[in-house]
C-alpha cells in the first residue's frame, strides 16, 4: 500500500510522462477501501502492476537501472528505469525493544507492543496505551483513530482526576480598530497538494498584494499548523495588522488542528 501511494503520489506531482510499475508476488489490499485504492491507482493514474519474481538489479547506461524478472509463465524479460525504491517490510527498532522492557509490557514475537483484538491499544500493563505505527504495520487514519481510542482510555482511567487542575482560559483583549485605516494581512494556505494542487496559490497571492489595503500577504504550507499560527501572530504584530483574511479550507470537527486553541 506504501509503494502504490507514492506512485500516486509521484503520478500527480509530475502530471504527465512519468512512467510508474509496481513489481510483485502477491497483492494484499487488505485495509478498508484499499482494494479500491489499488484500482483507482491501475485505472485512473495508469500505474502498471507487474505480478513476477524479481531477479537482479544491475546498472544500465546513463545512471539507469535494469531490473531483470519471471513472469508468472516463468518467461525472463529486462527492464530499464530511471529510479527503483525497494519496498521493505517494517520492523522494531532497538530503541522500541527497549523501551518495551523498561515499561515491562509483553511484546509479540515480532518485538511489537502485545494487545488484546478487543482493546486493541491497552498493553499488558494496566495504564500504559499504545497507538500508531509502535503498535504494528499501520497507515495514517487507522493511526489518527488510534490515537483517538488511546487518548480517550487515558481519559477514563484518569476520571477520578478530571476538572481538579481545570484553568480558565485567556484570550487577548479586544482592540477596537473601527476608526482606523485598514491594514489588512492575507495568509493563503496551500496545505500540500490539497489546495496548491488544485489552486495556483503563488497567483492568488500576488493578486491579493494589489488589492486595496491589504499591507502584508504570504502563503503558508499548511496555515493549520501551530508553527505557521505562532508566525502569523508575530507577522500581525510586526506589521500592525488589523484586518486578517486566511485563504483555507475549512478543518474537520475531528481534525487534530481543530481544537486547538
Amino acid at each position: 500500500m506504501y509503494a502504490i501511494k507514492e506512485a500516486v503520489i509521484a503520478k500527480e506531482h509530475a502530471h504527465n510522462g512519468l512512467e510508474a510499475a509496481i513489481f510483485f508476488m502477491d497483492m494484499r489490499t487488505f485495509g478498508k477501501d484499499f482494494e479500491q485504492y489499488y484500482n483507482r491507482a491501475r485505472e485512473e493514474y495508469g500505474v502498471r502492476f507487474v505480478r513476477s519474481r524479481v531477479h537482479s538489479l544491475d546498472p544500465a547506461e546513463n545512471d539507469a537501472i535494469s531490473i531483470t524478472y519471471s513472469e508468472e509463465n516463468g518467461q525472463k524479460k529486462s527492464e530499464v528505469f530511471d529510479l527503483v525504491v525497494l519496498s521493505v517490510g517494517l520492523e522494531v527498532s532497538p530503541e522500541s525493544k527497549q523501551l518495551g522492557e523498561r515499561l515491562g509490557i509483553d511484546l509479540t514475537k515480532h518485538c511489537f507492543p502485545e494487545t488484546h483484538p478487543f482493546s486493541p491499544v491497552a498493553t499488558s500493563r494496566r495504564g500504559l496505551y499504545v497507538c500508531g505505527a509502535l503498535q504494528g504495520p499501520k497507515d495514517i487514519p487507522y493511526s489518527v483513530m488510534e490515537a483517538s481510542a488511546a487518548a480517550a482510555a487515558s481519559s477514563a482511567s484518569l476520571s477520578a482526576s478530571r476538572w481538579t487542575q481545570t484553568r480558565t482560559k485567556e484570550v487577548p483583549p479586544q482592540k477596537d480598530v473601527a476608526g482606523e485605516e485598514p491594514r489588512v494581512g492575507v495568509f493563503v494556505c496551500n496545505c500540500g497538494i490539497n489546495i496548491g494542487g488544485i489552486v495556483d496559490v503563488p497567483e492568488v497571492r500576488e493578486y491579493a498584494r494589489t488589492l486595496p489595503f491589504v499591507a502584508h500577504v504570504e502563503d503558508n504550507l499548511f496555515t493549520c499548523s501551530q508553527d505557521s499560527q505562532v508566525a502569523i501572530a508575530k507577522v500581525i504584530e510586526e506589521n500592525r495588522l488589523n484586518r486578517i483574511v486566511v485563504a483555507a479550507c475549512t478543518p474537520s470537527p475531528m481534525s487534530p488542528s481543530s481544537r486547538k486553541p
